[in-house]
C-alpha cells in the first residue's frame, strides 16, 4: 500500500489525475455550472506547470501529452459556450490570476482568440456567401420562371428568410414567431419545424424543443434527413461545432449520405479544419455521383475550389 500511494504522488501520475480531471469538466462543459467550469483555466494551469515540470525532469511523456493536445483542441471548440458560462470576456478577466498569465497560458485568453476566429470566420463566410448569391441569383430566376411559386409558398420563403436574419441576430423571441407564421402556412416542412425546435432550445423551452424535434423527425421521414434539416439550421446560424454534430448523426444513420458529407465540409471549413473539409468535399461528390445527384456533386466541388482559396488567405493561429 505504501508504495502504491507513493506512485500516486509521483509527478507523472499527478498529470495524469488532472489530466482526467480537465477532460471531465470539458467533456461536460454543456451541462457545468458557472463555478465548475471556472474551474477549467485553474486546471490547465496545474497540467501545464507539470508538464514544464517533467520536461525539465527530461521525462517523456507523449501519452500524456496527445490528452492534454486533446483536451486543448476540444476546448477551443467549445470557447464560445465557456465564455457564455463564465459571463464572457469580463467573467473571464475577473478570474485572471493578478499577475499576468504567460503567453503559453492560453486559455487565459481563449476570449480574445475567439474573437480572432469570429472575425477570420467572418472573413470566410463573406467568401462563400459571394458564391452563394450567385448560385441563388441562378436558383431565384429558375423558380421564377419555371415553378411558378403560389402565394403561400412565396410567403413562408419570406418568413423563413426573415427568421434567419433575426436569428442571426439572436433575437430568438422575434424569430421564432416569424417561423410560427411560417408553419401557418407550411405545417408539415420538417426544416421549419426543425428551425422551431432550435430557437425553442436558444430561449430555453427544452421539453417544448424536444416535441417539436420529434415532430419534425416524423415530417422528416427518416433519422438521417430530419439531422440534415437541423444541420442546415445551425449553418445558417454559424454554429459549426453543432452543423459537425447533426452530420455525424445523420451518416451514422445513413453511411452514403452525400448530403452529410458537405454539410461536414462546410463546417470543417468554417473550423480551420481544412484538410478534413477537403476530404469531406471528396466523399460528397463521389457518393453523389454514386446516386445520380449532379447538382450536389458540383455544390461539393464549388466548395472544394473555393477551400483551396482559403489555404493562401492569412488567418490568426491559435494562441
Amino acid at each position: 500500500m505504501l508504495q502504491q500511494r507513493e506512485f500516486r504522488a509521483t509527478p507523472s501520475a499527478r498529470l495524469r489525475e488532472l489530466l482526467g480531471q480537465l477532460e471531465a469538466h470539458i467533456g461536460k462543459l454543456e451541462r457545468d455550472s458557472q463555478a465548475e467550469a471556472q474551474k477549467i483555466p485553474a486546471l490547465f494551469d496545474a497540467v501545464h506547470a507539470l508538464i514544464v515540470e517533467l520536461e525539465r525532469a527530461g521525462v517523456s511523456f507523449p501519452a500524456e501529452m496527445t490528452r492534454f493536445e486533446t483536451a486543448s483542441a476540444t476546448f477551443r471548440r467549445k470557447a464560445k459556450l465557456f465564455l457564455r458560462i463564465v459571463g464572457g470576456p469580463e467573467g473571464l478577466a475577473a478570474l485572471r490570476p493578478r499577475q499576468a498569465p504567460a503567453p503559453e497560458q492560453w486559455w487565459w485568453f481563449i476570449d480574445r482568440w475567439w474573437a480572432e476566429q469570429k472575425t477570420a470566420q467572418r472573413r470566410r463566410q463573406a467568401k462563400s456567401l459571394s458564391i452563394g448569391a450567385a448560385v441563388l441569383a441562378i436558383v431565384v430566376v429558375v423558380y421564377a420562371l419555371f415553378l411558378a411559386p403560389d402565394k403561400a409558398s412565396f410567403e413562408t420563403v419570406r418568413l423563413r428568410q426573415a427568421a434567419e436574419q433575426l436569428a442571426q441576430e439572436e433575437d430568438y423571441a422575434a424569430a421564432l414567431n416569424s417561423v410560427n407564421a411560417a408553419l401557418a402556412l407550411s405545417p408539415d416542412d420538417a426544416s421549419l419545424l426543425a428551425f422551431k425546435g432550435v430557437l425553442q432550445t436558444r430561449l430555453g423551452f427544452e421539453a417544448e424543443a424536444a416535441t417539436t424535434f420529434a415532430a419534425a423527425e416524423a415530417a422528416s421521414g427518416s433519422r438521417d434527413q430530419f439531422f440534415l434539416a437541423r444541420a442546415q439550421v445551425y449553418l445558417v446560424l454559424g454554429e459549426p461545432e453543432a452543423v459537425l454534430a447533426d452530420a455525424e448523426a445523420a451518416i451514422a444513420a445513413n453511411p452514403q449520405s452525400a448530403q452529410g458529407y458537405l454539410y461536414l465540409g462546410l463546417a470543417n471549413t468554417d473550423l480551420g479544419n481544412f484538410l478534413e473539409a477537403e476530404m469531406q468535399y471528396d466523399e460528397a461528390g463521389r457518393l453523389a455521383d454514386e446516386v445520380g445527384d449532379p447538382g450536389l456533386a458540383a455544390i461539393a466541388r464549388v466548395h472544394k475550389a473555393y477551400l483551396y482559396q482559403q489555404l493562401f488567405v492569412p488567418t490568426p493561429t491559435a494562441p
